[in-house]
């Protein structure tokens, strides 16, 4: 399988593991081909590929697919089901791979290890050595590809972590125009939600570069060190069970303790699980007033003059409060 081509869908958790998959088929020397970022064709053929009560990543997810199967020779679709103790994935991941064989026809034979971390054959190591018997004979080449992979993995997402000098930086010394305007005013805000909301600037509309063009310092989960999550996460009530919703609250806990000024959540009709989340964040926030808080809902209908109305009005709602808090200091 080695010279043959596998295609890598740009959706779901493409944005988690993207390079922790593609650094282990290429170690293997497979040709990866990954789909074009998201556009509108592209959607419209998750629409109408998928059945309609699945949800938007899931809709766009199919398209991906779609644009990628007359074009590789295998698709990698894992079976995601749970990668920590006490914790999984949606269902809508446990069941992909059988949802596309059950809706999509012709489409190229699925690469789909299951990754179950509670059973020894189907953790990370020891499913992707197995995918990896399937691509070369070479049981070394199979290890110290998967050793390597798994390595930049993990560099790479501790890179990207923000430390805590770093977010009381932000918060300091922070310039305040008391012009009605709100010119030099410098705005913290976390955008927090599924990183295949957060990273798909088409599913989006755009969102973080409107926001970096209003000069807004933006904030994410992936920022957040696992061990401050779970320490967040302490403060509920019950403990979640859904892995990529307790990034997303435990970060959102963390960035209202800390009093930045704002945080929107990003989620997507049809979510029984960030309908839960929501409103755990929303009921969290009411303790931080200082904290601005609003939730953006996306589907495929959702039309960006509304969201850039609401995030303009969410940002002068913000901007409105420094100012008049600077002019009673």
């Amino acid at each position: 399988m080695g010279n043959f081509k596998i295609g890598v869908p740009r959706a779901l958790l493409y944005y988690e593991y993207s390079l922790l998959w593609i650094d282990f088929l290429e170690g293997l020397g497979a040709e990866v081909i990954v789909s074009s970022p998201t556009t509108k064709e592209l959607l419209d053929l998750g629409v109408k590929s998928a059945i309609s009560e699945v949800c938007l990543p899931v809709k766009v997810f199919y398209g991906h697919v779609m644009s990628l199967k007359d074009k590789v020779d295998f698709l990698f679709v894992p079976r995601m089901v749970c990668v920590e103790k006490g914790a999984y994935f949606c269902p809508k991941f446990l069941g992909l791979p059988d949802m596309l064989k059950s809706s999509l026809s012709p489409l190229p034979p699925l690469i789909e290890p299951t990754i179950d971390v509670r059973k020894s054959a189907t953790n990370f190591k020891n499913a992707f050595l197995e995918v990896g018997k399937s691509i070369t004979s070479n049981s070394k080449k199979i290890y110290c590809s998967f050793i390597q992979a798994q390595k930049n993995f993990w560099l790479y997402s501790a890179a990207n972590k923000l430390e805590e000098g770093d977010l009381n930086q932000l918060q300091i010394n922070q310039p305040i125009n008391k012009s009605s305007k709100g010119e030099g005013i410098s705005l913290n805000v976390a955008l927090i939600g599924h990183s295949y909301l957060l990273d798909d600037s088409f599913v989006n509309l755009n969102l973080i570069s409107k926001l970096k063009k209003a000069g807004v310092n933006i904030l994410t989960a992936e920022m957040v060190s696992k061990k401050e999550i779970e320490k967040q996460l302490k403060k509920l009530y019950k403990p979640l069970f859904w892995t990529l919703s307790k990034k997303t609250v435990g970060a959102a806990l963390y960035f209202l303790e800390k009093k930045i000024d704002g945080i929107i959540h990003l989620s997507t009709f049809e979510c029984g699980e960030d309908s839960l989340v929501g409103e755990i964040i929303r009921q969290e926030s009411h303790k931080y007033p200082s904290v601005a808080y609003t939730e953006f809902v996306f589907d495929e209908h959702t039309g960006e003059a509304g969201i850039n109305t609401r995030t303009e009005a969410f940002l002068d709602m913000i901007i409105r409060r420094k100012i008049y808090e600077s002019n009673h200091t």
